[in-house]
């Protein structure tokens, strides 16, 4: 069980929830997360800038499966915390996803960015 870690990202093509046709072949589907603090860029299939005053964008599907430690590749790779709601206390942490990223990941902690279930 100790070999075993959670990968994390939308699947190439990054996919909206009316494109989704079947159900993943591998791990699960999530949907409905927000970013805070950068967005995701569909072409390049990473993490970028946000746009100009805009706090939260939604993220496209995010497929979550699971690999043996020794096969998780950690370069590129931003830890995103997901919280419940835009309060980010431990009551209403969640977890950690992996997100690609050209940036060096202190980049998105600085920008204090993270995955939200809810922005209202």
């Amino acid at each position: 069980l100790d070999a075993g870690v959670r990968a994390s990202g939308p699947p190439p093509p990054p996919l909206e929830l009316n494109q989704l046709k079947e159900e993943a072949k591998d791990g699960v589907y999530v949907y409905g997360l927000f970013l805070e603090g950068c967005k995701w860029h569909g072409k390049e299939n990473r993490l970028v800038d946000s746009d100009p005053k805009k706090l939260f964008t939604p993220l496209p599907v995010l497929q979550v499966t699971g690999k043996r430690a020794m096969d998780k590749v950690y370069k590129n790779q931003f830890e995103a915390p997901a919280y419940k709601i835009k309060k980010r206390t431990g009551q209403y942490f969640i977890d950690r996803f992996s997100l690609r990223t050209e940036d060096p990941p202190s980049k998105w902690i600085m920008r204090g960015v993270a995955l939200l279930c809810s922005v209202d």
